[in-house]
């Protein structure tokens, strides 16, 4: 019983935020860019990108909301690709919203790069793909590349 109240409890908390979405493809004849983005409630918005050139993967997925809702600095929000969990972000105030970021490349560049060499666990992705980020007691957004 239990496990179905929080179904549906994250089920509720995903469409209260759900407001505007979209998504596209670009696709040359060496790289593949595929991109989401969602607007939510209480002033959020979502975007994520995966893009293959060659032999080398990047992924990015980054958070906004602003000040004075749900969310608050110091705030770990949950990624998932595919309903498979990837990562933790941070939020932090960049200014006056607050915004947190994930990314993750095949070839990190050095020690300036902000990116994370990708997880094990990190699931095919293609067109389709869900990405969701997100806490359970602040909600979620989710977009499909």
């Amino acid at each position: 019983m239990k496990n179905g109240i929080q179904e549906v409890l994250t089920t509720v908390g995903i469409v209260s935020l759900v407001a505007f979405s979209g998504s596209s493809l670009a696709k040359d004849e060496d790289r593949t860019r595929l991109e989401c983005e969602k607007r939510g409630a209480y002033d959020t918005s979502m975007d994520a990108r995966y893009e293959v050139r060659d032999d080398r993967r990047k992924f990015d997925a980054s958070f906004e909301a602003a000040p004075g809702g749900k969310f608050y600095s110091g705030q770990e929000l949950s990624v998932y690709v595919d309903y498979e969990k990837v990562g933790t972000m941070v939020l932090r105030y960049e200014g006056y919203d607050l915004q947190g970021d994930l990314e993750f490349d095949s070839n990190v560049d050095g020690y300036y790069d902000d990116s994370v060499p990708f997880p094990e666990n990190f699931p095919p992705v293609g067109y389709g793909t869900h990405v969701t980020i997100g806490s359970y007691d602040a909600g979620y957004l989710s977009c499909t590349l």
